[in-house]
């Protein structure tokens, strides 16, 4: 009994990080497009522009791209060539494809050491505009390469449908009340 409200508790913390992601992602996103609409504006239209428009977009655009790829793993929508896998028996598919979701494990584990190397060599110079230390533009890598290898472990020990699934503990929730 324990066990199972450890792993629903479990469940809910995995998928309010994923979904808090997702938002951060998205603000991300819709702060990079309003940024550089209004940049276009100022320089176009009145002929002055803000001297921080490019770092802060620089920095949303790798924030967004770095975070949608610890998500793609989750979700499976990475780039993939099936030509030669689509031929294969299933059994034959889901053993590469656990391969394949370890190698990205191992990738992530790159991104966490080296991004974590990056921040540690960038700590003391600024970016130009903004004044920010250069590792706030850096500090998403080893976020989100430690999202890849968490997402892309869950995904080659099949546990992702078990965490993620919509309706996993929906029926729990309503015997519960």
């Amino acid at each position: 009994m324990k066990g199972a409200n450890a792993m629903n508790i479990l469940r809910k913390a995995c998928r309010f990080l994923f979904k808090a992601l997702e938002w951060f992602a998205m603000i991300c996103m819709v702060i990079l497009t309003v940024i550089v609409f209004t940049d276009v504006v100022l320089r176009y239209i009145f002929k002055q522009g803000f001297s921080w428009t490019q770092e802060v977009a620089t920095l949303m655009l790798v924030w967004f791209s770095l975070i949608g790829m610890g998500i793609g793993v989750l979700e499976k929508i990475h780039i993939s060539i099936e030509m030669f896998t689509s031929k294969l028996p299933e059994k034959a598919i889901s053993v590469l494809d656990t391969i394949n979701h370890i190698l990205i494990a191992v990738f992530g584990g790159a991104m966490v050491y080296y991004g974590a190397l990056i921040m540690d060599m960038t700590k003391l110079s600024t970016m130009p505009a903004t004044k920010l230390p250069s590792s706030v533009l850096y500090v998403i890598l080893p976020l989100s390469g430690l999202l890849v290898l968490l997402n892309a472990v869950l995904v080659a020990a099949k546990q992702d449908k078990k965490i993620f699934a919509e309706g996993a503990d929906a029926g729990k929730e309503e015997t519960d009340a």
